[in-house]
């Protein structure tokens, strides 16, 4: 399987090494509403690995149906006499063609409350290891509803309010992925809707690569055309049948292509919108930040 796996959950990114820690610490009664918010948080972590499972299904299935069409196009359709298997996964791919669409959608949305749901939990921790009843005032004091605010609470130096700085240096690391990698997509799919709701990538693609995009064999049929005509030039173009690979090829050649060609790729450009972040890398990002903050934690009651 080309399609990188998401990486196993530990003790400590799953935030277990300072749930049992805790209970050593207290009794039942004074962490009934940390358990209750830590209970939500792994259930949405483990709902991420299951829609991933789904989406190396729906993958699979979609690489098959893109490689069929490869072929017919390379034909030419009226040539082309699709094979028994062939047929049942154009037929499996028209019913469940808005599958990966759904679970794509899914992971993010899902991603994006688990951060949210941390920032429930990671106040009462807050409060919970907090050295005095003045520090835990100020930790009571904290948001919880968004980990955008919660980043901005620990980071923005004019925001008032309960400072740390050993807390601020874990959360600055959220800083390279939260609001590009995941808000932004996010935000995209509930609040603006900026791009229309398609979801696909190329034809054969050689990795797991998903973008936002309205595909029509016009739109391809473009991209071919342009393709034989530099072919003579750039021997690398010959026969790629790759949406992204050639979308790649004549962005980083931009400068070289006739005025005409510059307006057609913009215009492709438009329409294809851009890829997402890479799932199993942004959840491997989360996942690092959830084991920093188990270590800070434990290592502030200890």
């Amino acid at each position: 399987m080309p399609y990188a796996m998401l990486e196993e959950l530990n003790n400590k990114n799953k935030l277990l090494e300072l749930a049992m820690f805790l209970q050593k610490k207290y009794g039942r009664d004074k962490l009934a509403p940390f358990n209750m918010y830590y209970r939500s948080f792994r259930m949405t972590q483990l709902f991420l690995t299951e829609i991933w499972d789904r989406i190396l299904k729906d993958v699979q299935l979609d690489n098959e149906y893109w490689a069929i069409q490869a072929e017919i196009h390379d034909a030419a359709p009226e040539e082309y006499e699709l094979s028994h298997e062939e047929a049942q996964i154009l037929k499996e791919y028209s019913e469940h063609s808005h599958r990966l669409n759904l679970d794509v959608e899914d992971w993010f949305l899902h991603a994006h409350i688990l951060m949210e749901k941390y920032v429930k939990l990671s106040k009462i921790l807050m409060v919970l290891t907090s050295k005095d009843k003045a520090a835990a005032k100020l930790a009571n004091g904290l948001p919880d509803r968004s980990f955008h605010n919660h980043m901005d609470q620990f980071l923005n130096p004019n925001k008032k309010g309960m400072k740390d700085d050993k807390y601020a240096e874990v959360v600055k690391l959220c800083d390279s992925w939260y609001e590009s990698d995941l808000k932004d997509v996010r935000d995209d799919l509930i609040q603006h809707e900026q791009v229309g709701r398609f979801w696909g990538h190329s034809i054969t693609p050689n990795e797991f690569r998903i973008s936002r995009f309205r595909y029509t064999r016009r739109m391809l049929e473009k991209l071919y055309a342009l393709r034989d005509k530099y072919a003579k030039v750039y021997t690398a173009l010959e026969g790629e049948q790759n949406f992204f690979a050639l979308i790649d090829f004549f962005e980083a050649n931009f400068a070289k292509l006739d005025k005409g060609d510059k307006d057609r790729i913009k215009g492709i450009r438009k329409e294809y919108g851009k890829d997402f972040p890479d799932i199993p890398q942004l959840y491997s990002k989360m996942n690092h930040f959830f084991s920093l903050a188990n270590d800070y934690f434990i290592s502030k009651k200890k």
